[in-house]
């Protein structure tokens, strides 16, 4: 079991909760899944870590139920996503999260991470402009941590999955 699935697992055992982990080219796995979930009255939370971020854009754009959490974590756009209808905020996202990591001691997955963002084009603007920013010092593989990492105000992204209580999306003009 990877750190993404543990992680996701423990958080959903606690709280009789069903999680599931996919790849970032497989969107049209995780929409079948969500749309599924939102049939039978679930609440939505999508993670994506790195391109996974990118998927998870692209998934919330797909649904026509609720998304209660949307969240990057040190996202990363793929080629050309950028400046796709992909990038920015999805109507149906009550809850947008970026996890940023700017570690202190820059590893070869943060240059893998660099590299990605370059050629992706930058960061989302669903993640730009996110209602929560959590800055880490963390390298980039380090997913599990960056999921306990506190937000300004103290709580972590997998303590605000945990409430499951992020109400319905705001409204936006134009």
């Amino acid at each position: 079991m990877t750190a993404r699935q543990r992680i996701l697992f423990e958080s959903s055992n606690r709280h009789s909760r069903t999680a599931a982990w996919f790849a970032h080219y497989d969107v049209d796995g995780a929409t079948a899944h969500c749309m599924a979930a939102l049939s039978r009255g679930d609440d939505i939370a999508l993670v994506g870590h790195s391109w996974g971020s990118d998927a998870a854009l692209r998934v919330a754009h797909q649904l026509n139920g609720t998304v209660g959490l949307l969240a990057g974590v040190d996202p990363v756009m793929r080629p050309g996503s950028i400046f796709s209808r992909a990038s920015r905020r999805p109507d149906n996202a009550a809850l947008v999260v970026h996890v940023d990591a700017k570690p202190r001691h820059i590893d070869r997955s943060d240059i893998v991470k660099a590299t990605g963002v370059v050629l992706g084009g930058g960061v989302a603007d669903a993640y730009r402009s996110a209602d929560v920013m959590i800055r880490t010092e963390l390298n980039h593989w380090a997913f599990a941590d960056m999921m306990t990492a506190p937000a300004l105000d103290g709580v972590s992204l997998n303590e605000r999955i945990q409430q499951a209580d992020w109400g319905v999306p705001r409204t936006r003009a134009g």
